[in-house]
C-alpha cells in the first residue's frame, strides 16, 4: 500500500517515521523547500531533543521506501493521503488557507479509490463543507465513489511524541463504512491504543472538545491561583489537597497556556456554534490569554516595592517555548509576554535552552545585570541553575516563577523576593 503524508511538522513528519518502521512506502510533501532539503540530506529540520525522533529517523531514512519531495504530482500513485497541515485562528475563526492549498493540490492527483486522510485538528462540519466539497470540485470525481474520506485527529504533544502515536488510542471518522477495514488494519499497526470509528462530524467534535476540557480546567486554576494571591495562600497547596478528595483533578495554574491545540481548539468548536455563545469557553480562553500580563503586573509590583521603576530595569524571560524541554514555541505565552514589553518599551532578555536562537548565550549572561528573573518554562536545564551565583551576577535579586519551579524558601534565603503564580 502506497501512502503520502501532506505536511512535515510535529505531527506529520513523526507519521511519516511511524509508517516507515512499518514498511509502507512512504512519499512526504512539504511546500518548504528548505525543510525538504535538510530531509533528503537525512537532518531532521526540528525538534532535535524530541526522544526518539532522530534516532528513528536516521535509521528510517536509510531505507529506500522513505521519501521527500515538494511535487504534488507524485500523489497520483497513493493509496493513503494523509494531511498534516497547520489550522490556525485568525480573530477566533479557522484559517484554513493552507488545508484548502493541501485539498487543491491533492485533488489534481488523486488516485481513483484512494482515501484522504485528515489528521489536522478541525472544527466540526469542515469535512462535510470544506474537504469533501474542494477534493470533489477539483477532482471532478464524487465522495465514495472516485475517492474517500476519513479524519483521524492527531493526539500527541511535545516530548511525548511517539510514545503517544503508537499508544494512544484514535477516534476516526469515515465517509463511508466500506473504509473501516482498510483503516483499521493501518491505524492497528500504528497504534496499540482502541480504535473508535464513528461519522466524520462526530470525530472533528471529539478533537475540539477535549481540548477545550482542558482549556477550561486549566482557566479554572488560573482563576484559583489569583484568587489564592489575593487570600494570600499557597495555590500549589490548595491544589495538592484539593486533588486528595475523591472526583477531583484540579490542573496546575501556569504563566499562560501555548502550543498548536490548546490555544486554538476551543476556537474551532466555538465557530461551528451559530445559535448560542459559548460563553465558559470563551471566558476560559480569556483567563488563559491573560497570564503574560498577570505575570508582568507580578513583575511590575515587585519591582515597586523594590524601588525600581520597570523602565528603567532589565527583565531576564527564562525559556520561550510553549512546553518544557521543546523547541516548540507555537502561542508561546513568552511571545506574547516579549511582545507586551516591546509595545511598554521595558528591556528584556531571552534565554531559552532547547530553541537554538536564544541558546548561545549561557542562562548566567542573560541574568547579568537584570533586576528581574522570570521562570516562564519550567526546562529541565534549569533545574542546574545555581540561585546564589544567579544572585551575585543580578543587580536586584527578584523572582516571579510562572510554574513553581524554584524552592521558594530556598530563593529567599538566599535574599531574593520571590513571588510565583498563585504564591506570592
Amino acid at each position: 500500500m502506497k501512502t503520502a503524508v501532506i505536511g512535515l511538522g510535529y505531527v506529520g513528519l513523526p507519521l511519516a517515521i511511524r509508517l516507515s518502521q512499518l514498511n509502507f512506502d512512504i512519499l512526504g510533501i512539504d511546500i518548504n523547500s528548505e525543510k525538504i532539503e535538510k530531509l533528503q540530506k537525512g537532518i531532521l529540520p526540528f525538534a532535535q531533543d524530541e526522544p526518539f525522533l532522530n534516532d528513528y529517523f536516521k535509521r528510517e531514512f536509510k531505507k529506500e521506501n522513505l521519501t521527500f519531495s515538494t511535487n504534488f504530482d507524485k500523489l497520483n500513485d497513493r493509496d493513503l493521503i494523509f494531511i498534516n497541515v497547520d489550522t490556525p485562528i485568525t480573530g477566533h475563526l479557522p484559517d484554513y488557507s493552507s488545508l484548502l492549498n493541501a485539498l487543491k493540490s491533492a485533488a489534481h492527483n488523486l488516485k481513483i479509490g484512494s482515501i484522504v486522510i485528515v489528521e489536522s485538528t478541525i472544527s466540526p462540519g469542515t469535512c462535510n463543507n470544506l474537504v469533501i466539497p474542494t477534493l470533489e470540485k477539483y477532482s471532478q470525481r464524487k465522495i465514495n465513489k472516485g475517492f474517500f474520506v476519513a479524519t483521524v485527529p492527531e493526539r500527541i504533544r511535545p516530548n511525548h511524541i511517539f510514545v503517544q502515536l503508537t499508544n494512544l488510542a484514535r477516534v476516526i471518522g469515515v465517509s463511508d463504512t466500506k473504509i473501516i477495514p482498510t483503516l483499521r488494519k493501518v491505524y492497528s499497526q500504528v497504534t496499540s491504543g482502541e480504535i473508535d470509528f464513528t461519522d466524520l462530524t462526530t470525530a472533528e467534535t471529539v478533537k475540539s472538545v477535549e481540548n477545550s476540557f482542558r482549556d477550561v480546567n486549566i482557566a479554572f486554576a488560573n482563576e484559583v491561583a489569583i484568587a489564592c494571591e489575593e487570600i494570600g495562600v499557597n495555590v500549589w497547596e490548595v491544589m495538592e489537597l484539593v486533588n486528595k478528595s475523591p472526583f477531583h483533578n484540579m490542573h496546575k495554574p501556569g504563566a499562560g497556556v501555548g502550543g498548536h491545540c490548546i490555544p486554538k481548539d476551543p476556537w474551532l468548536l466555538t465557530s461551528s456554534v451559530k445559535k448560542q455563545r459559548m460563553k465558559l469557553i470563551e471566558a476560559s480562553r480569556a483567563i488563559n490569554d491573560q497570564m503574560p500580563m498577570h505575570i508582568l503586573g507580578l513583575a511590575k509590583e515587585t519591582l515597586k516595592e523594590s524601588g525600581v521603576n520597570i523602565n528603567s530595569a532589565k527583565l531576564a524571560l527564562l525559556g520561550l517555548s510553549y512546553v518544557e524541554n521543546s523547541d516548540d514555541t507555537r502561542n508561546s505565552p513568552t511571545v506574547a509576554l516579549a511582545e507586551i514589553l516591546t509595545k511598554e518599551k521595558v528591556k528584556f532578555e531571552i534565554h531559552d535552552p532547547a530553541v537554538k536562537e536564544y541558546s548561545k548565550k549561557p542562562v548566567e549572561e542573560v541574568l547579568r545585570g537584570s533586576d528581574c528573573l522570570i521562570l516562564m518554562v519550567s526546562h529541565s536545564d534549569y533545574i542546574n541553575l545555581d540561585l546564589a551565583k544567579a544572585g551575585k551576577l543580578m543587580r536586584n535579586k527578584i523572582i516571579i516563577d510562572g510554574r513553581n519551579f524554584f524552592d521558594k524558601e530556598k530563593a529567599q534565603s538566599l535574599g531574593f523576593i520571590y513571588k510565583g503564580v498563585g504564591n506570592v
